[in-house]
């Protein structure tokens, strides 16, 4: 069965340059390289959702710029349906300014202009036909009112829900809210934004697991945390489930958590289990950490497959 997936976010362009380290407050870092990609943490999990086999959808807002009009043929490209991205006239389009070290770790400073105009007006949520099952994905470069608004649309017309929490919250989200959602996804930063508890990178699973749990009594369903190099965790009231990460040699690692989440959304979306999604997740961003840029590094479906069997070997 082939995965609807709607998603609905961010675009924007990243402005991306590849320096030996990170600056520090008030240096100047020279050497780098400078490169262009497409971006946004919406229009990534759609692309990466998209090149895992997934019919998608995607609403958001551009401006009528240049970059606004990149961003749409890059979109549909990959095979993403534009039908439900706003152009803004005289607005900018949202732009992301990435330092990357030679690591792949990075920093990323955004602008999001259209993106801040994004609203819940308008939107129709699709209703799924007979059989079918449909995922909303969201993310928070969009205004948060916005997002929860549509995540209950989706939660009444049936959708499977996926809130990611990146790249932070504004506010902690009422339970009613919360209990819409069927996985809240968020790494470590997100997990203590959300609990109030630090979790460092020497947590160990247990650690990780029990202050994800934390989390539950305030309406989470189903809490899944990315911790990079420490693999993925589920947490519910009745469960855990956890999946070791790929070990890869990293050249970026922008885009790699959203490409975490755009296939995790298109597995779930086919009807697999969420063992088997988090593990399909875990490859896909392996791969994308080994390539630069963000929509860019998205594997597709059969190189997702090809890693696996692979790493099964």
């Amino acid at each position: 069965m082939r995965a609807r997936v709607c998603v609905y976010g961010s675009i924007n362009t990243d402005l991306v340059v590849y320096v030996d380290r990170l600056p520090a407050p008030g240096e100047t870092v020279s050497g780098g390289t400078f490169a262009t990609f497409p971006g946004g943490k919406g229009a990534n999990q759609a692309v990466a959702a998209a090149l895992a086999g997934a019919a998608v959808e995607m609403y958001g807002c551009l401006g009528d710029d240049p970059f606004g009009r990149e961003r749409i043929a890059s979109l549909e490209k990959t095979g993403v349906s534009t039908g439900g991205v706003r152009i803004l006239p005289g607005v900018a389009s949202g732009i992301a300014q990435i330092t990357v070290d030679a690591a792949g770790e990075n920093t990323i400073a955004v602008a999001p202009g259209a993106n801040s105009l994004f609203s819940a007006d308008g939107i129709a949520i699709p209703r799924p036909g007979p059989g079918e099952a449909v995922v909303s994905l969201f993310q928070n470069e969009v205004p948060q009112e916005a997002v929860e608004a549509l995540i209950l649309r989706a939660r009444e017309a049936g959708h499977l829900v996926i809130w990611n929490l990146a790249p932070t919250l504004a506010r902690r989200p009422a339970a009613e809210i919360l209990q819409a959602v069927d996985y809240l996804v968020c790494n470590r930063n997100e997990l203590a934004a959300l609990t109030g508890r630090p979790v460092s990178t020497e947590a160990s699973p247990q650690e990780a697991e029990d202050i994800a749990r934390g989390a539950l009594p305030f309406g989470v369903r189903s809490l899944l945390v990315t911790l990079g190099a420490g693999g993925s965790l589920l947490v519910s009231k009745d469960r855990a489930v956890r999946v070791e990460a790929f070990p890869v040699e990293a050249v970026d690692t922008v885009g790699a958590g959203d490409c975490y989440c755009g296939v995790l959304s298109a597995a779930l979306g086919e009807g697999r289990g969420i063992g088997e999604a988090m593990r399909r997740g875990s490859a896909a961003a392996a791969i994308s950490a080994t390539r630069r840029g963000a929509q860019t590094s998205m594997p597709a479906g059969s190189e997702i497959e090809g890693f696996l069997r692979q790493r099964a070997g």
